[in-house]
């Protein structure tokens, strides 16, 4: 079986200088199915056909026994400075030399031609770069710059909504009673009495007071927030 085996497998053809990397050894119980690499390190020495001698170029790995040819891959580095594969220096000093005699003949014929063309062109120019400005002042008075809108929250939204805070701090100018928050409800005989925190005054002070003596505001704010009722 082992003389199957290593018929059937493809073994390196390392020689010395060759980069190469090393499988690291499975510890622990949980182990990958595929080998995990390090390195590359270089080959050094062949003692056998399957022994491989290696070297760390860093410096941080010192291998003093060889290590098996089936724990090693073949590590493809690029050199750090490749030969040229083509001799194009001589290719484009033949081109230049061939260019620079048909160059000097035509010079002559060109400057005349330049001449009375560059005069054309500047007069053109002139008259294009009015029409430039012109379009450029038009459309940056059109362009549609980015806006941001800002949108209330959902509760400032509704104008039928009212502050509480500005209600109660707030009173009519007729009423001497400011009101900054109604605290309970109880009642008493056939209505009801209200306990009334005033503006600048602790919660300690709040007085019992009946409907007809809360300003309007106060009122509309028994409406939507009715406060507890206690015996």
């Amino acid at each position: 079986m082992v003389e199957t085996e290593n018929k059937n497998a493809h073994e390196l053809d390392l020689i010395v200088g060759d980069n190469v990397y090393l499988s690291r050894e499975p510890v622990g119980q949980g182990r990958k199915f595929q080998h995990i690499y390090d390195g590359p390190f270089t080959v050094t020495c062949l003692p056998s056909a399957h022994l491989v001698l290696l070297r760390d170029p860093t410096g941080k790995r010192n291998f003093r026994r060889p290590v098996h040819i089936n724990r090693l891959k073949l590590a493809h580095i690029r050199a750090p400075l490749p030969a040229p594969y083509f001799n194009l220096q001589t290719v484009e000093s033949e081109n230049s030399s061939h260019n620079s005699d048909n160059s000097s003949s035509s010079v002559d014929r060109d400057n005349s031609e330049t001449s009375k063309y560059v005069s054309k062109v500047s007069t053109e120019s002139e008259a294009m770069d009015t029409d430039v400005v012109s379009q450029h002042d038009t459309s940056t008075t059109n362009l549609n710059r980015p806006r941001r809108n800002i949108q209330k929250p959902v509760r400032y939204r509704d104008d039928n909504f009212i502050d509480p805070d500005k209600i109660v701090e707030s009173c009519d100018t007729d009423n001497q009673l400011k009101v900054k928050r109604i605290l309970a409800k109880r009642k008493d005989g056939s209505n009801f009495v209200y306990l009334i925190q005033k503006v600048e005054e602790p919660a300690q002070n709040a007085i019992w007071v009946p409907l007809s003596k809360l300003p309007p505001k106060a009122q509309t704010l028994l409406l939507s927030r009715p406060p507890p009722l206690i015996q």
